[in-house]
Formats: C-alpha cells, structure tokens, sequence
C-alpha cells in the first residue's frame, strides 16, 4: 500500500463490455476506501451505479485524432482534472487520447499499459507518459480475463492478491436499486448478432427452441428495434424496448437466465451475477477470445455458433434453469 493516502482518476475509453471488465478493480478500491473518479465516454458513461465513484467525467473529445482541436479538448479537461489533485492516474484503455489525458491531469504517478515487443513505436511513446507501464500483449493470447489484466493497474494501490469474482460485491457498483426478481429467460435481440455474422435465420430458431425452456422476456433497445422489431414478431413475441441504461440494467439483473451474444450484455450479466448463455462467433482464437471476454463472475454456458447451435443454446440455458 502506498505512504500517501491516495486519490485515483480512471480513464476507460471504451465500449459498455470494457467498462463493466474494470468492476473487480474497482471493487478493490472500494474495499480499501481508495476514493476514485471516472472519465467515461458517452457510451458507457451511466454502466456505473451512481454512488460507485465520486464522480464520473464525460470525455468530450475524439479518442484517436491528432487535431490541434482535438488536442485542445483534452488540454481544456486535463486543466480541470489538475484541479482534483489526483495522486494517480489509471490509464486502462488503448486509446492514444487516453494516454494524453493522463499527460495533462497533472497526477504525479501514472499506471497504464505498455507493449514493447508488438508496438515497439507506441511502447516509446507511452513510456514517456507513464510513471509505472504494466506490460500487456497487443495480442490476443494466453488465458487472462480483461478483468485480471485491468486488476493489474490497481494492484500496487491496493495490496490484493487477485480480483473479486463474488458477485455480491460487484452487483451493488452497477445497480442504483435492486428490481423485482422475473422468472422468464431474458433474451437480448441486437444488431450484435448479425454483426457477428449470426444469420438471423439462427436467431429465429434460437427463440424457438427457447419457448421449450420456459417463457421469454424479449429486450434491446429502442434504437434496435429495426432489427429486433420483426424477428419478434416471426416468433409471436413482444418486445420490452428500454430507452435509458437504468432499464436495461434492471431487466439483466432480474432475469432468471439471459441468453445473449458476446456483447455488453453478457457482461453485464456477469458482473450482476445473472447466470448467462453467451453466444460466440467461431473465429480465429476462440479460446483466447472467450478466455479475455466470457461473463466474470455468474453461472455460464458458452455457446459456439456453429452448426446446430440455437439447440445447444436452449440446452445450455435448461442446465442453468435446472
């Protein structure tokens, strides 16, 4: 543990998924009354629960532009971050607007990650950035979860030897307020699928075998609904579109079962402990993919979308119903 009492900025600029990855760290400074704040971007600014951080900050710039506005957004907030007088900043994300971030907030020890043998030319760069670079591959490999690697940042400050997986723990980070229980297998319909080259032809019969499980609770979100919206009604079923993050979070938590593909959903499910049936995409690395991403801390099937696979999907979410 470090002399100083310190103060943390984390700096996550990233989708929903690579947020909610950063909850057991998160949890491990909470558990050592490590006061922190957030700098988030509007896409995963709300994931967090109101009272898990200090405050979370919006980045109001492009995280991968070298233009001199560009720079002068991130140069106007850095002035605002010195104002807090952080004692360390995490920079637990990739994005070159990160690590500039992190140059201007003014914070004496800065944590990120560096690669020197895959981006030997940005390795360089960073170092001279960072007051204390992790080494982390750039490439999809070997079995850590993207939760044990974004620990790693915060295990200096804090002393613990690995991250939390109790869901107990990590639940109250996302939720506000706890929903009523729902007994219907939730599943998650959007564009994902198809962007995970998942016909929708599959998507239909995964819903089908689905309705042998139990009843459903169909959701995605309003802005999804050209997607979501006639595949529903092939399969006779309603939609629960949510318009807020609040919503979405309070249908994933209430949930007996969400079945979903990798996306922030099923992250989500694994932070809050919802048992999940996670589709992924037969691609190259496979195992390395679901070894970085599958859902962290809740009862699990993952699910290869290959041949046959709504039938070992709709098994898979009977085993976690039984």
């Amino acid at each position: 543990m470090p002399e100083v009492s310190p103060s943390v900025l984390l700096i996550r600029l990233d989708a929903i998924g690579d947020a909610l990855a950063l909850a057991p760290a998160l949890a491990s400074l909470r558990r050592h009354a490590i006061p922190f704040d957030l700098v988030l971007t509007t896409r995963n600014a709300d994931i967090f629960a109101r009272a898990t951080a200090r405050q979370t900050i919006v980045a109001d710039f492009a995280l991968r532009s070298n233009e001199p506005e560009n720079r002068a957004a991130i140069d106007r907030l850095g002035a605002r971050l010195r104002e807090h007088r952080y004692t360390h900043v995490i920079v637990a994300t990739e994005d070159p607007g990160g690590y500039r971030l992190a140059s201007v907030a003014g914070a004496p020890e800065r944590i990120g990650f560096a690669d020197p043998w895959t981006k030997p030319f940005k390795a360089i760069w960073t170092r001279r950035i960072l007051t204390q670079p992790i080494y982390r591959s750039a490439r999809l490999r070997g079995n850590e979860h993207e939760s044990e690697t974004l620990f790693r940042l915060v295990a200096s400050l804090t002393g613990d030897a690995a991250p939390s997986r109790d869901a107990r723990e990590l639940r109250p980070l996302v939720l506000d307020a706890e929903p009523l229980p729902d007994a219907r297998i939730a599943v998650q319909l959007t564009d994902k699928w198809a962007r995970l080259d998942i016909a929708r032809d599959d998507v239909d019969a995964l819903l089908r075998a689905l309705q042998n499980a139990g009843p459903l609770r169909i959701i995605a979100a309003r802005k999804e609904a050209p997607y979501a919206q006639p595949i529903a009604q092939t399969a006779g079923l309603h939609v629960d579109y949510f318009d807020g993050m609040d919503d979405w979070k309070a249908a994933v938590a209430a949930a007996r079962v969400l079945v979903a593909p990798d996306s922030g959903a099923i992250h989500l499910a694994g932070t809050l402990g919802t048992p999940v049936v996670a589709v992924f995409p037969p691609q190259h690395a496979f195992d390395a993919q679901v070894a970085r991403w599958a859902p962290w801390a809740s009862p699990q099937r993952i699910v290869r979308a290959g041949e046959s696979w709504p039938q070992f999907a709709a098994q898979a979410t009977a085993e976690l119903l039984a």
